[in-house]
């Protein structure tokens, strides 16, 4: 089933980043900070010095999460929003360590270092690298007016076995 929601774009936000700085909680706090309910993540354009990310692990259906030193050039994009698992609480979930009432990061970062590219889903400890005081690292962020995007869990399939169920609940905001 296709789910739809008409909504507009509304305030984007360009931040640079500092050396050492960790891109993962620098978007997290970006919408705790800004209360985006809905938000696309348009750009991460730098440097790291260490990327964590989560992927499918070579030959199987399972997902881990990778860790690579750097230097390494970055790119990615993806969605935000927040996590409602009111059942969890305040205990850290899944593989993305996810806390009710957080701020949600789906972003997929490319990777490409002296020995591989890769792509996965960017996890907390991605670390900016940068040579200089100011760094060239930039994220842009914007928000979507007239949506909300909640990570939910499926309660049947974590039932089953077959992990937690992430998925993304579009809701409307009037």
């Amino acid at each position: 089933m296709t789910d739809e929601i008409v909504s507009t774009m509304g305030r984007i936000f360009t931040v640079r980043l500092g050396p050492s700085d960790d891109l993962f909680l620098a978007i997290q706090d970006i919408v705790r900070r800004h209360d985006i309910r809905a938000g696309v993540v348009l750009s991460i354009t730098g440097a790291c010095t260490k990327a964590v990310v989560q992927k499918f692990i070579d030959g199987q259906q399972s997902i881990g999460v990778v860790e690579i030193d750097g230097p390494m050039e970055v790119s990615g994009h993806g969605i935000v929003g927040w996590v409602r698992a009111p059942d969890r609480g305040a205990e850290p979930f899944g593989v993305g360590r996810y806390i009710d009432g957080e701020p949600y990061v789906h972003v997929h970062l490319t990777i490409t270092s002296s020995k591989t590219t890769l792509c996965g889903h960017l996890m907390e400890g991605c670390i900016v690298r940068s040579r200089h005081d100011h760094s060239h690292f930039t994220i842009m962020v914007a928000e979507v007016e007239g949506a909300a995007l909640e990570m939910r869990l499926n309660s049947e399939l974590e039932a089953k076995g077959k992990g937690f169920g992430v998925y993304h609940e579009l809701v409307p905001l009037n």
